[in-house]
C-alpha cells in the first residue's frame, strides 16, 4: 500500500509482554502480516499496555478509556466521519510517530498525529488496519528462527499495577537496580524508546546474572 509516495506493509499486534525485571515497561510486538517472523518490538508504558492487551483479549472496563472514546466519537458521534486506518510512519531522535487517518464526509482524509501505543489501541477498538513506513520497518525489524518467540516471558493477563534519561550508558553500571528502573520509567513518559529499549537491556542483562 502507498501513502503519499510512501510504501507501508500491514502488521498486527503479536503480543504485549513485560520483563521480569521490570514491570515498569513493556514490549508491543508488531508483525509483519506477510511474513510472522519479522517484527518490530516497540517500548511502551502502563497504561498503554492494559489498554492494548485489554483490545486484544475482550477485557474492557465498565467505562471507556480515552482511546475507546475516541473510537465511540469518530464513529458514532459525528456523521459521515470514519477511522479509515492507522500508520506508524517516522523513527527520530529514539521516538516513533504515527497517525490516525479519517475519513470525511466528503471522502477526503486528514490525520491526527498519535503515539504508536495510542494508535494502536485505536486500531484495535475500531477493527481497522494498522500500517507500517516499509523502510522504517526494516531498518528496525528482528527476525525470528520460525514463528515469533522473543525470548521474553508470554506476556501476563494480569498486567502489574503502577508501582533522569540524561545518563550516558558508560554510567549505568554505577546505579542500582531501582534507580535503572526510574531511569526507565523517565524515557518511557519522554517517549525516547531508543533509550527505554538500551535501559531495558541493562536490566535485562542484570537479571541474567543473577
Amino acid at each position: 500500500m502507498r501513502i503519499n509516495d510512501i510504501e507501508y506493509i500491514e502488521v498486527e499486534v503479536f503480543d504485549v509482554r513485560s520483563s521480569s525485571q521490570a514491570t515498569e515497561a513493556f514490549s508491543m510486538i508488531l508483525v509483519d502480516k506477510a511474513n510472522l517472523t519479522h517484527y518490530v518490538p516497540i517500548i511502551i508504558g502502563l497504561n498503554e499496555a492494559r489498554a492494548i492487551l485489554g483490545e486484544m483479549h475482550g477485557r474492557l472496563p465498565q467505562r471507556p478509556l480515552t482511546h475507546a472514546l475516541f473510537v465511540d466519537l469518530i464513529a458514532n458521534n459525528i456523521p459521515d466521519y470514519n477511522i479509515e486506518f492507522v500508520s506508524i510512519n517516522e523513527f527520530s531522535q529514539g521516538i516513533y510517530y504515527a497517525s490516525i487517518v479519517i475519513q470525511t464526509p466528503t471522502e477526503s482524509f486528514f490525520e491526527v498525529d498519535a503515539r504508536p501505543s495510542d494508535a494502536v489501541a485505536i486500531a484495535l477498538c475500531a477493527g481497522v488496519p494498522i500500517y507500517f513506513n516499509k523502510v522504517l520497518f526494516e531498518e528496525q525489524m528482528q527476525v525470528a528462527m520460525k514463528t515469533p518467540n522473543y525470548q521474553e516471558e508470554p506476556h501476563s493477563e494480569n498486567v502489574p499495577d503502577t508501582p533522569h534519561p540524561a545518563a550516558a550508558e558508560s554510567e549505568w553500571e554505577a546505579l542500582t537496580l531501582p534507580e535503572l528502573k526510574e531511569l526507565l520509567q523517565n524515557a518511557i513518559e519522554e517517549e525516547n524508546y531508543e533509550l527505554a529499549a538500551k535501559i531495558q537491556e541493562e536490566i535485562d542483562k542484570r537479571g541474567n546474572r543473577q
